[in-house]
């Protein structure tokens, strides 16, 4: 039996009890009613403390074929480190979490985005772009599962803009250290192409970015105001876009909301200065976490797509015509290949989205977020062709994280 191996292997360091059986096989911030439904138990947990324990770890899941799943926060929204499978998963979280700054960020496994932000600030910089769970999440976890967050409106998903500048991975067939676009191959890909060990990461000046608040009365407007910014778009950090409804709900008296609120980010002057230190309450995952919290729907479900502008302008008229207050909408203002892409939630009970999604089809706009496979959202062609044919190359026996990629 493989867990006798285990125990022989690992001694105190494979783990079975189960409070961490129970800990490891659930994913602790999986907002999504539909994903929440779709996890096995984990056959063990092995305390990775450095990275020969995870080349052991893997080497040992290989040769037995047992499937493993690494696991650093488990901060993540998008069920990255839900086994799907019965796995053994492998715990980073006891790794050292060594951080070194010279130009780039590199770090090992372990650390926290929040003190990464710490360390570079105090030396003028700050991330290129980072998750809006930065305050819980690690930067491993944010490489592997993450694709937006702040910044994203100057720099795009953080690993465009060669944000994601060096990765090492370990996988069955060997270690591996990527550079240049290689590293598509490991960002957003739930591990399923490596472990990773050591990473580097672009970053850039710190700056004092003021939040601005500026109230609309039409969604019209807030387009326009949108393509005008498009000027700026270096000199602004951030765009969120909220309805009357969602900002009341999580700014409470602290604001007066319009019936669309625009929030940049700035440098520059462009509305009204606020002291808004819920903002980041207001960013991408974190809109629905936290509405999932607050709102008073029965059952509470989301959807996320991203719109260009005309498609943001057509598919939110449509949607608030049908149900007014009882959708809430926020949008992520982030830049793609050049284009202006608003990352728009929806937020409401369940019911109401065959009529949400029957407009999403009617406008032809694919995505879903409630899946648990990369191939779901990954929205370009040849990162999902580089991670297919990475996952041959590192992981042949298909053993790390299995379901979650479609060869």
């Amino acid at each position: 039996m493989f867990i006798k191996k285990l125990e022989k292997e690992f001694g105190n360091k494979f783990i079975i009890d189960d409070r961490t059986i129970t800990e490891f096989s659930t994913s602790p911030y999986l907002v999504s009613p539909v994903l929440s439904k779709m996890g096995s138990r984990v056959l063990g947990v092995v305390s990775a403390s450095d990275e020969q324990d995870v080349i052991n770890t893997v080497k040992f899941c290989d040769e037995n074929r047992i499937p493993l799943l690494a696991r650093g926060a488990g901060t993540s929204t998008i069920g990255q480190v839900l086994p799907i499978t019965p796995s053994i998963a492998l715990d980073m979280r006891k790794l050292k979490g060594e951080m070194e700054y010279d130009k780039s960020l590199r770090i090992s496994p372990g650390v926290k985005v929040l003190d990464a932000l710490a360390y570079l600030r105090k030396r003028g910089k700050e991330l290129q772009v980072y998750p809006s769970s930065f305050y819980i999440s690690t930067l491993g976890g944010y490489i592997a599962g993450g694709d937006v967050g702040i910044g994203s409106y100057q720099y795009g998903y953080h690993f465009h803009n060669d944000g994601v500048k060096s990765v090492r991975v370990v996988g069955p067939s060997g270690t591996y250290v990527l550079s240049g676009i290689e590293t598509l191959a490991v960002s957003q890909a739930a591990g399923v192409t490596g472990v990773i060990t050591e990473a580097e990461l672009a970053v850039v000046d710190l700056e004092d970015w003021k939040d601005q608040l500026i109230r609309f009365r039409d969604i019209e407007d807030v387009v326009a105001l949108l393509k005008d910014l498009e000027r700026y778009r270096q000199k602004i950090r951030r765009i969120t876009v909220e309805d009357k409804d969602a900002l009341s709900t999580v700014a409470r008296d602290r604001v007066t909301a319009g019936d669309w609120n625009v929030i940049i980010s700035s440098t520059q002057n462009f509305g009204e200065e606020v002291e808004l230190r819920f903002l980041d309450e207001l960013a991408f995952a974190a809109i629905y976490v936290t509405m999932s919290k607050l709102t008073k729907f029965q059952q509470y479900f989301y959807e996320v797509r991203l719109l260009s502008l005309g498609s943001f302008l057509r598919v939110v008229k449509q949607v608030k015509r049908a149900l007014g207050s009882k959708v809430l909408i926020h949008g992520d203002v982030m830049t793609l290949r050049g284009e202006t892409i608003v990352y728009t939630v929806f937020m409401s009970e369940r019911s109401n989205f065959d009529l949400i999604d029957s407009i999403m089809l009617k406008e032809g706009i694919p995505f879903e977020i409630h899946s648990l496979e990369v191939n779901d959202r990954v929205d370009e062609d040849f990162r999902l062709e580089l991670m297919k044919k990475y996952k041959q190359k590192v992981d042949p026996h298909n053993i790390l994280n299995p379901g979650k990629l479609r060869l």
